[in-house]
């Protein structure tokens, strides 16, 4: 059998300062051109969901994971919060292990890619055994990604994506950002990205992104400052909780949302 083997980028894409130990939070109006088909929805609602505990697409670095399963403990709250509610973890587990040894594991890390046979034969295995075994009415992923933004030339230096505003963080007790400081570099930032399939029809029927924060700092303390890894990695839950309600809406309408009120199904 011919393997097709993709990027996990693509899959994905388919389906003023601050000071070292604080942050600044916003809206901006770059949210993500979400996809919502509301007819589906509409015709049959979403109450029970299983949670997947795996990303839809590429696993996190190693120095993300703590930050991970704080921000998916923070999903699955808001769901609750929400008046979802999440069948026990092992009937996503079970199908999906099980699913793995018959097809094989849907991502390489040696070559950074997924093998799309394996993911759909394992999502389709997946679908079958919660159809069976649980009354699911929705598969939830909340995958953690990491990207690159820019912080602007404005005053105060704003990096804006997926509906967040964030100012630099300043790593240090330094001098200060000399004034010829190159603000154009790429930085990485980490953001969440939500997708929903219908268990019945394992149609995707949901998927957006919010903004978190992001992953590098300014280094003050050097000659000439730059872009350095922060010490401390989504840390702030206010942030995620950002990141996790421009993620969900409209599935879950924020309020205040930073985009258009509503957009058609795509």
């Amino acid at each position: 059998m011919r393997i097709i083997l993709i990027t996990a980028t693509f899959l994905i894409v388919q389906i003023g300062l601050l000071t070292a130990c604080s942050s600044s939070g916003g809206f901006s109006n770059t949210a993500f051109n979400y996809h919502f088909d509301e007819a589906a929805v509409a015709q049959r609602p979403i109450k029970k969901v299983a949670f997947a505990p795996v990303n839809l697409g590429k696993p996190v670095r190693s120095i993300l994971r703590k930050g991970e399963l704080r921000t998916k403990a923070m999903v699955k709250q808001y769901l609750q919060a929400n008046g979802f509610e999440l069948i026990p973890n092992h009937h996503f587990e079970n199908a999906w292990k099980q699913a793995i040894r018959s097809y094989g594991e849907v991502y390489d890390p040696t070559t950074g890619q997924l093998d799309v046979d394996a993911w759909r034969a394992a999502m389709a295995n997946t679908g079958a055994y919660l159809r069976e075994h649980t009354d699911a009415d929705a598969i939830i992923f909340a995958d953690l990604f990491e990207h690159e933004v820019q912080h602007s030339n404005s005053m105060k230096h704003l990096a804006r994506w997926y509906g967040v505003s964030r100012k630099p963080s300043l790593q240090g007790a330094g001098g200060g950002v000399p004034g010829g400081f190159d603000w154009s570099q790429p930085v990485k930032a980490a953001s969440l990205m939500v997708t929903v399939f219908d268990v019945k029809t394992m149609q995707r029927i949901f998927t957006s992104r919010g903004g978190i924060d992001t992953l590098y700092g300014i280094d003050t303390k050097r000659a000439n400052p730059t872009y350095v890894r922060r010490k401390k990695l989504l840390k702030n839950e206010d942030f995620i909780r950002e990141g996790i309600q421009l993620a969900f809406h409209p599935l879950i309408p924020m309020e205040d949302y930073p985009g258009q009120a509503s957009q058609s199904a795509r």
